[in-house]
């Protein structure tokens, strides 16, 4: 495989890895979500917000923490070679997790059944419950991510507020789709070229109808591996699992985005037209031609701004009430039409550029174009 740039160069919104396979298959930079603030959380209740009772807020101490990480091998491998000093008590995490062995497989540190189980049946878990708080989660640093720069996918693309609304969010959720299918895919190549032996890939790998009738032992539950099914996932690797995600991170280092494709296969490139088809609608700022008003939710009213939401109840607009009593004049008519009826029969100047902002959040919604379908 082809020489790279380091993976320690700046990668903005995405890991080093991941920035680097997507900076080779878009044409251009991925955007920044300014105001989905990790470091200082703006799901947080603070005095002024918590002012407007109807939003959604996350509990401090876990944030949106509130998910276990498939740690794929190569990232998990990634960790344990990271040698800076600012990782080490994110890499000590992953180190706890390896030695529990709950999940942990030659794919990587996976879901816990225990932690499946738990997250398909507690209401209103997300954001909120201590016990499904991320093994990764530094309290002691102020809730950081102690593999922020090896995390995978579905951390890396989740934001709970975005620049453009809707079309940011329909964008990192193609991003997401497609390197969920590129990071198992580069994981399950990682196993073949290091040979866990046959009788291994059975055990990792059981059959549908075998997987039907397994129930969660006693150690599992207690979020410890189960030693007879540990012993058989781990093959001729067993006592060298450490030793297997190193392997696995120098296999990956040099990979472009042309070897994952290679990899992945035929999945990959349709998941890649998809994103590639979202990344350039999120850098068009074109004001659609004809706009209705689209579903959305008033959460608090006063004097001058009512605050609404429209694709995303973590998203909310303030909006000048003057603008939501105009919205009924979107009602199909050509945008332009509506402008020069609102600026006539209301003496309101609408700017188009409020007009697209409205549409990115789905509070206006073009009568032409349905919502991008995302393939499942």
């Amino acid at each position: 495989m082809a020489d790279t740039a380091s993976d320690d160069t700046p990668s903005g919104p995405l890991p080093p890895l991941y920035a680097r396979w997507m900076g080779e298959l878009l044409p251009g930079p991925l955007p920044v979500e300014r105001y989905a603030t990790c470091g200082d959380c703006a799901m947080c209740a603070t005095p002024e917000l918590g002012q407007t009772a109807q939003l959604a807020f996350y509990n401090p101490r876990t944030k949106c923490c509130t998910y276990l990480p498939n740690v794929w091998n190569f990232l998990a491998g990634r960790l344990l070679e990271d040698d800076d000093p600012a990782a080490a008590r994110g890499r000590a995490t992953v180190e706890a997790r390896i030695e529990a062995g709950a999940g942990v497989t030659p794919l990587g540190l996976g879901k816990t059944p225990a932690y499946i189980l738990l997250y398909g049946s507690i209401e209103q878990a997300w954001g909120k419950s201590m016990s499904m708080r991320c093994p990764h989660y530094l309290e002691a640093e102020g809730g950081l991510c102690g593999i922020w720069k090896h995390r995978e996918s579905t951390c890396a693309t989740w934001f709970c507020k975005h620049e453009r609304g809707a079309v940011g969010r329909d964008f990192w959720l193609a991003i997401h789709q497609l390197l969920q299918v590129a990071e198992r895919g580069v994981a399950l190549w990682c196993v073949r070229e290091l040979d866990i032996g046959v009788d291994a890939l059975r055990a990792l790998f059981p059959h549908e109808a075998e997987r039907r009738t397994m129930k969660m032992s006693a150690a599992e539950f207690d979020g410890r591996a189960d030693p007879e099914r540990y012993r058989g996932v781990w093959g001729r690797w067993l006592g060298r699992e450490r030793d297997f995600y190193r392997q696995t991170a120098g296999l990956v280092a040099g990979m472009r985005w042309s070897d994952v494709t290679r990899i992945c296969g035929p999945d990959l490139d349709l998941f890649s037209q998809v994103a590639r088809s979202a990344w350039d609608r999120l850098g068009s700022d074109t004001v659609p031609a004809r706009l209705r008003v689209g579903k959305y939710e008033v959460l608090d009213t006063g004097a001058e701004h009512v605050t609404v939401t429209g694709y995303s109840g973590l998203d909310p607009l303030r909006l000048p009430r003057h603008l939501v009593a105009v919205l009924g004049y979107f009602d199909g008519r050509p945008t332009e039409d509506a402008l020069r009826a609102i600026a006539e029969r209301e003496g309101l100047e609408v700017d188009p550029g409020l007009v697209a902002k409205l549409a990115d959040f789905r509070i206006l919604v073009s009568v032409e174009e349905g919502r991008p379908a995302l393939l499942v």
